[in-house]
């Protein structure tokens, strides 16, 4: 079972669903992790980050691909 890492660290849900988006359309599941209480605060996301997770072994095409 692989562990779920840290691809990167946006400060909207917008830019991290965006990427979750093109990420999908390249063949990599992603999940989005956010302390925004559901939602109900976005502006949380801008203080303490929005994660977007990969499977560890996709980590790295991720990134690399992010970063293009």
């Amino acid at each position: 079972m692989s562990r779920l890492e840290t691809v990167e660290v946006f400060g909207s849900r917008v830019e991290a669903e965006l990427a979750r988006g093109y990420l999908k359309n390249m063949g990599i599941e992603t999940h989005i992790v956010a302390d925004d209480a559901g939602q109900l605060y976005p502006s949380l996301g801008s203080v303490r980050g929005i994660k977007l997770l990969a499977r560890s072994e996709f980590v790295s095409e991720a990134k690399e691909l992010l970063d293009k």
